[in-house]
């Protein structure tokens, strides 16, 4: 954790260097993921016109309330048995940090592609009941755990500017978590920060919808 908390403070001395040569700095945040029931806030700068960092925080309420349109999309929710376990609660908090790498040459350029890579740290609070699936009298067990879990993001996408000080962008994220994604319930995941998967893959896909105002 004090790892984390470094690189935190390392990217926002960044920031804040570029912020003093009058580089624009933007607050914003991810509308597609409130559905999700999950809030949270981001900071990027530009650094150079090719290079953003940004570091971005979140917390999910619980994923299994959600009204999630898109991620019913990228990946169907499935109403299989879930390996006999009955999720009830999926919660918990992120953090991002990372950067986009712009394809354009100068500032005055405001609506152009990106690429992103970022790396995501999740805690994953888990709660619900399991009833093995070869019982034959029907006696639930009561479990939950948090994990925590760091993955690589990967993103692409088309930043545009709507007004002189707001800007917005749409990008697909793709995010490969560590091995312990698999220490969780069943096959219907979800990660904060990362997105939801319903299969036997490995990735788990996002899309992003990002609005930010100009500080």
């Amino acid at each position: 954790m004090k790892r984390h908390i470094l690189l935190i403070v390392f990217f926002l001395n960044i920031l804040n260097i570029s912020g003093q040569s009058g580089k624009a700095s933007y607050l914003g945040m991810n509308l597609l993921q409130l559905p999700a029931l999950t809030m949270n806030a981001n900071f990027t700068s530009e650094v150079k016109p090719f290079l953003s960092p940004l570091v971005e925080l979140g917390y999910t309420l619980n994923y299994t309330k959600a009204i999630d349109f898109i991620g019913f999309i990228l990946t169907p929710h499935s109403k299989g048995a879930n390996d006999g376990y009955e999720i009830s609660k999926q919660s918990g908090g992120y953090i991002k940090i990372g950067t986009f790498f712009n394809l354009r040459n100068d500032f005055q350029k405001g609506n152009y592609t990106h690429l992103g890579l970022f790396l995501t740290n999740s805690i994953v609070n888990e709660e619900g009941i399991y009833l093995p699936l070869e019982q034959s009298v029907y006696m639930p067990v009561e479990v939950n755990h948090s994990k925590y879990i760091v993955g690589l993001s990967a993103s692409l996408g088309f930043e545009l500017s709507i007004t002189n000080r707001l800007k917005s962008n749409i990008d697909f994220q793709i995010s490969l978590p560590n091995n312990n994604y698999k220490n969780l319930y069943g096959y219907r995941n979800f990660i904060p920060g990362m997105g939801y998967k319903d299969y036997e893959g490995y990735w788990f896909p996002m899309l992003i919808w990002n609005i930010k105002y100009q500080l």
